[in-house]
């Protein structure tokens, strides 16, 4: 449990990052209604956005109300059909180091067959030496970790209504990037998508963790812990690096 003093500070940033989004949200409403025009203002928010990693976490408890807020945030992401395509599990702690022992039992029994991690094999020294590692990053890398939002792409159970799976993937998709997007309005939140440890992933041990149905996927999990709020921030992105083209 961290310190007292820690929380709360955490929380007094959380309540005026949330304070100052939706005060240029009302701000942005209001302008939009008495001009009739569009608003670029939403462009500082999508830059702000950023991955970060967990070698950059420090020891600091996310609160609960800000994870519902990334959630609310979620919703709002596009979709066809009457609901929404994904589903999404919240593990605290006990729930991650749960999971995390679940990826390591499965690479016990198919360490051989599947490869580990991102499919790598070799001897059973060398997958005794990178479980070691994976074992400890539960109370290290992962350690400061306050939530792993579990990331799931839910199919419809209509067949005959059913949009394109790769529609309801991309909605899903839309919808992490929404939560990415109003983490970026809280003060020292660190967030980042992790792929997880693909054939542990994909197992039908971890399906049954997550209580998936059938033709679910999970797509990874959604990191939540906490920075420094003073991060230095290294991207350097520009519109003519991207691939654009203008037919007219």
């Amino acid at each position: 449990m961290a310190p007292l003093e820690n929380r709360m500070g955490f929380l007094a940033g959380a309540l005026v990052g949330f304070a100052a989004s939706t005060y240029y949200w009302l701000r942005t409403r209001r302008r939009q209604h008495s001009e009739g025009l569009g608003s670029f203002e939403v462009l500082p928010c999508l830059r702000a956005r950023r991955s970060v990693m967990a070698h950059d976490f420090v020891a600091g408890r996310v609160d609960a109300a800000v994870v519902t807020c990334l959630l609310e945030a979620a919703m709002w992401a596009p979709y066809h059909g009457p609901r929404a395509p994904w589903r999404f599990v919240v593990l605290g702690r006990g729930a991650m180091v749960e999971m995390q022992k679940l990826t390591l039992e499965f690479y016990d029994r198919n360490w051989q067959s599947t490869g580990w991690g991102a499919g790598t094999r070799g001897s059973e020294a060398e997958y005794q030496k990178w479980r070691s590692q994976t074992e400890e990053a539960i109370t290290g890398r992962w350690g400061p970790v306050s939530f792993m939002i579990a990331i799931v792409m839910q199919r419809q159970a209509h067949p005959e209504k059913r949009m394109p799976e790769w529609e309801e993937a991309a909605a899903t998709a839309c919808a992490v990037q929404n939560m990415h997007i109003q983490a970026s309005s809280f003060p020292g939140l660190a967030c980042y998508w992790s792929s997880w440890h693909a054939s542990a992933r994909d197992s039908l041990e971890m399906r049954n963790f997550l209580g998936m149905q059938a033709e679910d996927r999970c797509l990874g999990f959604f990191m939540v812990a906490s920075c420094r709020r003073d991060l230095p921030d290294r991207r350097r992105r520009k519109l003519e690096d991207c691939a654009i083209e203008w037919r007219l």
